[in-house]
């Protein structure tokens, strides 16, 4: 057993954090439905397209905060919707990088508008100060939650 244990309220900030973070995500993804795509699909097409560098599909998984052999799936399910597109790195061809078609930027390009109106219409209860003070302190919960995987993964054994 832990020698840190859980108080009350850490509980209860992470039971909030946890039914705010569903509840938004649910919400965007019924935005989006009309646009036959999942949320997942267009934070990974907003992420290829957004990273300025080449993006690998590890990359990929980093910036999503997920597995690597989940974002395989994800990756799949995108190329053959022709989404995306697995291209060999020139430099190293063993290297995938990812690129977006003309076809996923159209729905990309799809999820914007209603995904933005979502979004403004869940945060228009908080003052610009307000958000700015959500947006640090998530940061820096963040920051624990990456150093904490981070402390966990060095711990593990490569196998």
């Amino acid at each position: 057993m832990s020698s840190i244990d859980v108080t009350p309220q850490t509980a209860e900030v992470w039971r909030q954090l946890y039914l705010t973070y569903a509840s938004i995500f649910k919400a965007i993804e019924r935005a989006i439905a009309p646009a036959n795509v999942t949320l997942p699909q267009a934070l990974a097409l907003a992420t290829i397209k957004g990273t300025p560098d080449a993006i690998t599909p590890s990359r990929l998984a980093h910036h999503l905060t997920q597995e690597t052999q989940s974002v395989t799936g994800l990756i799949d399910r995108m190329e053959k919707q022709d989404w995306v597109r697995r291209v060999r790195d020139l430099p190293d061809r063993r290297a995938i990088r990812l690129e977006l078609t003309a076809d996923g930027n159209a729905k990309l390009e799809e999820t914007l508008a209603p995904s933005a109106a979502t979004e403004a219409r869940i945060f228009e209860q908080l003052s610009p100060e307000e958000l700015t003070l959500l947006s640090h302190l998530l940061d820096r919960v963040y920051q624990g939650a990456a150093a904490y995987l981070a402390a966990e993964s060095a711990k593990s054994p490569v196998v």
